[in-house]
């Protein structure tokens, strides 16, 4: 399974940041006390999410500006299009964000 390390203050608050491992980009935004990651690409189409922004709690994509609800991945425009998850674990500092888009679900949010 792909996994990236992190360190925690590395994240900086409330902006996507891109990070890769294995040819695979996650998005990953830290906000509100804790750290949330998705596969950096719009399910729609194809941008990457990283180039977006955070929006009221939402992740919003530069292409056509569809919002995803940064907790859920939910698309609040098409309901149907869903952000892959990406399993994040914090501990003393570091975020250990883990994925395996070809099974099902993941953690979800760490608390940091």
């Amino acid at each position: 399974m792909p996994h990236i390390d992190v360190k925690l203050e590395d994240l900086p608050e409330g902006r996507p940041v891109r990070l890769e491992a294995a040819g695979q980009g996650v998005v990953v935004v830290r906000r509100g006390g804790a750290v949330l990651a998705y596969e950096d690409v719009c399910p729609h189409a194809g941008w990457r999410l990283s180039d977006g922004e955070i929006i009221d709690d939402h992740i919003e994509c530069p292409g056509h500006g569809w919002r995803f609800e940064a907790v859920t991945g939910r698309c609040m425009e098409v309901p149907f299009y869903c952000l892959k998850p990406v399993s994040v674990l914090a501990s003393n500092g570091t975020v250990r964000l883990s994925w395996d888009w070809g099974g099902e679900g993941a953690d979800g949010p760490a608390v940091v």
